[in-house]
């Protein structure tokens, strides 16, 4: 114990001396900033592909404003596209969260948007909570509203959404998670006038805690509704969820993070009894059931041992939450891997709790481990401003690396890593509110942030785009796992984490000095493998799904033969 004491006491002391991240929100031509109309609340970021041009795009959700959809130009610039696009709200609904996939398996890939509030189309006063909203890619740079023929037409407070595959069926099946019951607005002009009524003194006394919601995907033509499945779960102030193989075992978990844990319903793991269609609640045996004010969850194998890991994030430190595999407990390394900070110097040398919202696992410097970044903010309206932390991984310990460049005073929420201008890095893209309150006195407005990743370094990488065919289309879900001599990385193609968002579906790893990949392993939501070996490094590589092969005769007279 003392040991792990003394050196977390020395990770803390900043001692880099180069950026690795540069601020390029200007010269790409982003302006963007979260119209927030309860300071809790939104918003979120997907990195997409969504016209197929092999440039990722986001859709960031505004709040109160018009959301957005940036076409990347593939010359490291953005434009606001969404006017053209069939996105465009002609209503004030007040969005959240964000996730993305092909729903109808047409190639193309579709938009889930969460909302908390909305206008009536007719009378134009506000609604007290809305349905959520889902948009059909057509294929042609627009998109079509289809939540209502989808079977999406329950009025929640919905704060963020995760796709995947539970039956290995082969289209992405959905879960939401809402944060409220019901929640009354006072009878006013739609505005941030209710901002005080939302904290976290007076939330568990006033407002009951939402049902979330899980759905199935039937042949890609609508949603059953089997949030049924989620009885064990109980109720909580729902900020998420993901869909996750956190056991090995070819089928997509769900864990859930809900606000206030501690009061209320805490972190809950959904165990997949696939193939049967139920799910059994494992959180107490598996000590995952943490009770904490969780915004936002990231995912990655940190030590590079094949089993998933889990980072959430909270108000003070989030527990760094360390799969043992084979059944075993997890356990909470945060102090002893470095990430247990508290509090942080901030803006003029003020002294910051922690209040964290995205988390992303990352190679940022494709030295073969992940690293850590999360997206914090204060409660809005802001008391301190707090910096975003990028955790440099040292070996299964990591260190705050205070020179990376990530660290503005935005209000930070939902946060993404994708590789925009496709070199071989992966960049980061920050969601900031809007403050409620006037923030001069902390050197003003700080509005969203792209990084371009500048790291110098030799280090090869590897890219892998996922094309299913009876699976998804990008094998959301999928299992990839790279073999170079003794180094065996795994990642997981991300369905919607962090907080309110969802990261590139494309899998990036870092190679280090690493020249040849001995094996690529493709595990495909049921269990289905593909391998590929002797591939070199510094490249993007599709793989495209085989169809599982029918078997003939002579197999089945074999397969006879060997089970009797």
């Amino acid at each position: 114990m003392k040991i792990f004491k003394s050196t977390f006491l020395f990770f803390i002391s900043f001692n880099f001396v180069q950026a690795q991240f540069t601020d390029v929100t200007k010269e790409a031509g982003i302006d963007n900033i979260y119209d927030v109309y309860q300071g809790l609340f939104g918003g979120g970021v997907v990195a997409f592909d969504y016209n197929n041009d092999g440039f990722e795009d986001l859709y960031i959700t505004a709040g109160q404003s018009q959301d957005v959809l940036y076409k990347n130009n593939g010359d490291g610039t953005f434009t606001d596209v969404i006017k053209e696009s069939g996105l465009f709200k002609d209503r004030v609904i007040v969005t959240t969260g964000v996730s993305s996939a092909d729903v109808n398996k047409d190639g193309y890939i579709d938009l889930l948007i969460t909302t908390i509030a909305s206008e009536d189309n007719k009378t134009k006063k506000k609604k007290t909570l809305s349905p959520n909203l889902l948009f059909l890619n057509n294929g042609d740079g627009t998109f079509t509203d289809v939540g209502s023929k989808f079977g999406l037409t329950k009025n929640n407070f919905s704060t963020s959404s995760s796709f995947g595959d539970i039956n290995a069926d082969g289209y992405p099946d959905l879960f939401i998670g809402n944060y409220f019951k019901n929640f009354y607005f006072e009878d006013s002009p739609f505005g941030t006038h209710n901002i005080a009524l939302l904290n976290h003194y007076s939330i568990n006394e006033e407002y009951e805690t939402g049902d979330d919601e899980l759905y199935l995907n039937v042949d890609g033509k609508y949603f059953e509704d089997v949030s049924d499945l989620l009885i064990d779960a109980g109720k909580g102030y729902g900020f998420g969820g993901v869909f996750t193989d956190f056991d090995n075992d070819n089928d997509l978990d769900l864990f859930i993070i809900n606000d206030f844990g501690e009061t209320s319903e805490s972190n809950r793991l959904m165990v997949n009894q696939y193939p049967e269609l139920r799910f059994e609640n494992k959180s107490r045996e598996l000590k995952i059931n943490f009770g904490l004010k969780s915004m936002g969850v990231g995912v990655g194998d940190y030590n590079n041992d094949s089993f998933l890991d889990y980072h959430v994030t909270n108000i003070f430190a989030g527990p760094f939450i360390v799969n043992r595999g084979d059944g075993l407990p997890f356990v909470n390394l945060m102090n002893n891997v470095g990430t247990g900070v508290n509090k942080i110097k901030s803006f003029k040398d003020y002294e910051s709790v922690i209040i964290g919202w995205g988390s992303l696992f990352l190679d940022y410097d494709n030295d073969t481990d992940l690293d850590l970044f999360n997206s914090n903010g204060p409660i809005n309206p802001m008391v301190n401003p707090i910096p975003n932390i990028l955790f440099e991984n040292k070996g299964r310990v990591f260190e705050i690396n205070e020179k990376s460049g990530v660290m503005d005073y935005g209000i930070a929420r939902g946060s993404v890593h994708f590789d925009y201008d496709n070199d071989g890095d992966q960049d980061i893209f920050i969601v900031n509110q809007r403050p409620v309150n006037d923030v001069t006195y902390y050197g003003g407005v700080v509005g969203s942030k792209l990084y371009r990743n500048d790291s110098s370094n030799d280090n090869n990488w590897v890219k892998i785009k996922l094309k299913g065919n009876q699976s998804t289309t990008r094998g959301l879900g999928a299992r990839i796992r790279i073999v170079c001599n003794d180094l065996n990385m795994i990642r997981e193609v991300d369905g919607g984490s962090s907080h309110a968002s969802q990261n590139s579906s494309i899998i990036h790893f870092g190679l280090g000095e690493n020249k040849i990949i001995d094996s690529l392993i493709v595990t495909w939501p049921g269990g289905k493998k593909q391998n590929i070996t002797q591939i070199r490094p510094n490249q993007v590589i599709e793989i495209e799904e085989l169809y599982a092969k029918e078997p003939s005769f002579i197999d089945s007279i074999m397969n006879y033969f060997n089970w009797n």
